[in-house]
């Protein structure tokens, strides 16, 4: 059987990428992380949109309900 050559390699790639991000957010708070994450330009509009979507889910649990 033979082996074909990797082209792409993306578990290499997530690695990459998970460590640069560690190092950039090491030593921040929670709330020091959401402003970095909320500050990226997202290029990809679909992860936009989950992002703004979580944004606007924790913002509305954060508020304290009328009826309570």
């Amino acid at each position: 059987m033979s082996r074909t050559e990797k082209k792409f390699d993306a578990v290499a790639m997530m690695r990459a990428i998970r460590d640069k991000v560690s190092a950039e957010i090491e030593g921040m708070t929670l709330e020091d992380e959401l402003v970095w994450l909320a500050s990226r330009e997202l290029k990809d509009p679909f992860l936009k949109r989950l992002r703004d979507m979580a944004a606007q889910r924790a913002d509305s649990a954060a508020r304290p309900s009328a009826g309570r």
